[in-house]
């Protein structure tokens, strides 16, 4: 079942960067023939992330861990995120997740991994296992597909590393429309599901949006419940930081 989905949606992936050289970028609507389907100015024009507190990922104006961070440490050891959740992103996120539009995880594909993290060659430092922010059956079934697990084997193929799915949703909550603290104080309904050994593992979590953290902390928790030593995480988009 796998192997035909992952199958239709490269066909479908590859018709849309063929129908993408024929016409203009999205956003300005110049001649472009990008597989991202807008051109190279406004490609550079994209938010970005600047700087970013290196756990939780949340901007800051200097350098070094922020105030929450030092205080209250979150799970996870590190996080990293591509860019900031604003225009044109959550538009492309709603297409694809809302209205099932496939042919946008190839584009939010390529882009996470157009902006990067820099693993260093320190062993340390480089993951032993990519995993992802697992969705419910119910959400799985409508979208058919899990977005975070697409973007999860996109990057686990570009560091030459091994994914598993580590962990599974027991129950289905929809965090989207909730406040910081709503989201903070829920309950996300995860646990672990596999017979892998992970202790001493260095663990990488891929996710799409990062929002307050609280998902990636409790599924870093679990893996450390697990003996994961290290785990870190990498999204595509973190929301911006509310005044």
């Amino acid at each position: 079942m796998r192997h035909n989905w992952s199958t239709l949606m490269k066909i479908r992936g590859n018709l849309s960067t063929f129908f993408n050289q024929l016409f203009e970028c999205e956003l300005c609507l110049e001649p472009d023939g990008s597989s991202t389907g807008i051109c190279e100015e406004c490609l550079n024009r994209l938010p970005y992330m600047g700087l970013a507190c290196p756990q939780c990922s949340e901007s800051v104006s200097t350098e070094g861990l922020c105030g929450r961070c030092q205080r209250t440490p979150p799970a996870y050891d590190y996080s990293y995120c591509s860019l900031s959740y604003e225009h044109p992103l959550p538009h492309w996120l709603h297409r694809c997740k809302d209205k099932r539009d496939t042919r946008q995880i190839s584009r939010i594909q390529t882009l996470m991994l157009m902006a990067r993290p820099a693993f260093d060659d320190q062993p340390e430092n480089h993951p032993d296992i990519v995993t992802c922010i697992p969705t419910s059956h119910r959400r799985r079934f409508w979208r058919g597909f899990n977005l975070s697990e697409e973007l999860a084997r996109a990057v686990a193929d570009d560091l030459g590393l091994a994914f598993h799915p580590l962990l599974k949703k027991t129950k289905h909550q929809e965090q989207r429309g909730r406040s910081a603290r709503e989201r903070a104080s829920s309950q996300t309904d995860m646990s672990i599901e596999t017979n892998l050994d992970l202790t001493g593992k260095h663990i990488l979590i891929v996710d799409d949006v990062m929002t307050t953290g609280s998902t990636l902390h409790t599924a870093a928790a679990l893996l450390k419940e697990s003996s994961a030593q290290k785990v870190g995480a990498w999204c595509f988009a973190r929301t911006p930081k509310t005044r």
